[in-house]
């Protein structure tokens, strides 16, 4: 069903072309597949067994929400699968549940794949109920059958096939059970019409009978199945009543939902038994120590703290491997080219920028390896439960925690996120602090200072600038909602995940759709950046440094930054790391090393800060200005320029005032 009056807003492309194939296959068709679910079945599992490693992340246009799009190659046949996002209903009351709708409904999908839990049918089925009203070419997916088993869960298939009429495949994206054959029947599909498996009451049918009638005359709606548009207006959906111009004085959406609850009750009497609990079992127990008040905290801590030194120390020797390569390159350039400006652009400004930020790419990926273990065996929701309590003091919620939690990753993607907080004073606040999450960008920055001034402590220190990276983002959330609004968040409901044992495959693919936007930007920005300061360095003074634009700049600034104790070198930095973080290692590099040598300016960098300015230093770049890709989004999602210069000036005062309380006080702690 194609509507053919869509606005170009609601009109649904690829962010990014996907190749037509890899050359060895020749698919003789080309089908799309929507990927529909609710919020922790497995369905993200499901789409990493479908696709592996080919998928495409991008935004839905319109908005900056994100998507994924996978293509997996079978029986000559080329899908292309669109994750959606996860939604409990198709009411098109939360932007995740409009992006889910609009795409069935605008892009129609040549198949919808529905996934549900095995463990929580019943709620899975409420929305597959809706999908049938709207569509019949749906397969359902019960996933985790195997921790069914396990749970004493039958579940009859083909009585479910019986009474929904369409294609049932039990499935376990763990062991891979029924991946073969959900891809055999995507295979065999044939275009099914819109169908109802189960009628209302007898009021109920009349009125969706009436309108029906009255939406069929309407040639611009011919599109659309009349039967779906009456129920949507029955339940008093906005959106369609303002497409058809139908409005009604009462609203039936109790007594719709009562239907469909009742027809998912005798389906689950017929296909689905489970033997009755008698005592708790292992996860039940695990959830009410990690879950408890205190001792939830205190594991969230030591969990977060053992993440920070793995990926510290286990990443050192690879990153030192790294930096040998990095420096054999430089070296080698530095002697094959006789121009002397040359040479020093491609060693100290490409090869040096941008293999100064590559030696910590190790120390990226094993973070995001560990974070993708928590997230995956079912930590982090649990840590979000905890952390709420501390959130609902500070007038947000754990929802806002899931939000920022993105904010290890990338800043950008923690705003992002904020666009499923529904309070608008909450969703302004997630995002005016979110910046104060320590991004994966300022990792490289804490990787060389801390290991230059603090040694053995280094994994401590850059543990403790997380730590504290939490304290300011909470205490600015209390800031901005005393300064902005008032009033309380809505309590937090969440339904915690059952844990899951992380598959290799799906840890992979986790850790490099995240890490490579590190490697992008070393190969864009980074390599962009690295030749900008380059030329600011190296001119007008044909290398000498202390006499280049850069060095003006830097000295300009400089009173400003004295009473801290930073030098020129250290303020310009900071400057060129306003465009991505990153950057300030690139610079330091620049200014400090010798030659190819980025271990030869070591000492002088030593020499340039106190232990205690160099930890005000990280603090500073901790706190200051986000990031200009931060800058920009901030602006597009709370659309206002107020809060864009909100963030700049207090996350500068922040940065300035917390860096110079710590220059002092530093010497009686480190």
């Amino acid at each position: 069903m194609k509507a053919d009056n869509r606005s170009p807003q609601q009109k649904f492309k690829p962010i990014k072309k996907i190749p037509e194939d890899n050359g060895s296959i020749i698919p003789t068709k080309r089908l799309s597949v929507a990927l529909l679910g609710n919020p922790n079945v497995g369905k993200t599992s499901i789409f990493n067994a479908l696709t592996g490693a080919r998928q495409y992340v991008g935004n839905w246009p319109g908005v900056t929400v994100e998507k994924r799009i996978g293509i997996m190659y079978h029986n000559n046949i080329e899908f292309k699968i669109t994750d959606l996002p996860g939604t409990y209903t198709l009411s098109a009351t939360s932007p995740d549940e409009k992006i889910a709708r609009d795409f069935l409904l605008y892009e129609s999908p040549d198949i919808v794949i529905v996934i549900s839990d095995a463990i929580n049918l019943e709620r899975s089925l409420y929305l597959l109920l809706q999908v049938l009203e709207l569509r019949g070419d749906v397969i359902l997916v019960i996933n985790a059958i195997d921790e069914a088993k396990k749970s004493g869960i039958y579940i009859d298939k083909a009585e479910v096939e019986k009474h929904l009429g369409i294609p049932i495949v039990l499935t376990s994206a763990v062991t891979g059970e029924g991946i073969p054959e959900l891809k055999n029947i995507m295979s065999k599909m044939k275009e099914g019409k819109v169908h109802v498996h189960y009628v209302f009451d007898h009021e109920l049918e009349e009125e969706i009978s009436r309108i029906s009638s009255i939406l069929v005359a309407r040639r611009e709606l011919k599109n659309y199945d009349a039967r779906w548009l009456a129920i949507k207006i029955l339940e008093g959906d906005a959106e369609i009543q303002k497409l058809t111009g139908i409005e009604i004085n009462r609203e039936f959406s109790q007594e719709l939902a009562v239907t469909r609850y009742r027809f998912i009750k005798q389906i689950l009497r017929d296909a689905y038994s489970r033997k009755t609990k008698t005592k708790w079992d292992l996860n039940t127990a695990i959830d009410h120590v990690i879950t408890h008040k205190f001792l939830g905290l205190l594991i969230f801590l030591i969990i977060m703290y053992s993440v920070f030194q793995l990926t510290f120390s286990f990443g050192a020797p690879f990153s030192s491997l790294i930096e040998e390569v990095v420096e054999g390159l430089a070296g080698f350039f530095s002697s094959l080219i006789p121009v002397q400006w040359l040479s020093s652009l491609i060693s100290d400004g490409i090869i040096s920028g941008v293999g100064a930020v590559l030696v910590f790419v190790p120390n990226i990926f094993i973070l995001f390896l560990a974070l993708g273990i928590l997230e995956e065996s079912g930590y982090l929701p649990r840590a979000a439960f905890v952390i709420d309590r501390i959130m609902y003091a500070m007038k947000l919620s754990g929802r806002s925690f899931m939000s920022m939690i993105l904010g290890f990753g990338c800043n950008v993607s923690s705003i992002m996120a904020a666009r499923a907080i529904n309070e608008p004073q909450e969703r302004i606040t997630t995002i005016l602090v979110s910046p104060f999450i320590s991004c994966s960008a300022r990792l490289p920055v804490y990787v060389l200072i801390a290991g230059t001034f603090f040694g053995a402590k280094a994994g401590l220190v850059v543990f403790s600038l997380y730590i504290l990276s939490i304290v300011f983002t909470v205490l600015s959330a209390l800031f901005f909602n005393k300064l902005l609004y008032k009033g309380k968040p809505a309590p937090m409901i969440m339904e915690l995940p059952r844990y899951r044992r992380p598959t290799v495959k799906s840890l992979l693919i986790y850790t490099w759709n995240r890490g490579k936007h590190f490697l992008e930007k070393a190969g864009t920005i980074i390599f962009a950046a690295s030749i900008i300061i380059w030329f600011l360095s190296y001119f007008p003074s044909a290398g000498n440094v202390h006499d280049s634009y850069a060095a003006i700049l830097g000295r300009v600034l400089e009173p400003l930054f004295r009473p801290i104790g930073f030098s020129w070198q250290i303020v310009t930095s900071l400057v060129f790391g306003i465009a991505a973080k990153e950057v300030i290692v690139s610079t330091l590099t620049m200014f400090y090393s010798t030659g190819a040598n980025l271990d030869g300016g070591t000492l002088t960098l030593v020499n340039s800060l106190t232990p205690p300015t160099a930890f005000a230093f990280l603090i500073f770049v901790l706190l200051y200005v986000p990031c200009i890709a931060t800058l920009v989004v901030m602006k597009n999602e709370t659309g206002s320029l107020k809060y864009l210069i909100i963030s700049v000036v207090y996350s500068f005062t922040l940065a300035y005032v917390m860096a110079l309380l710590f220059s002092f006080i530093g010497g009686y702690i480190l």
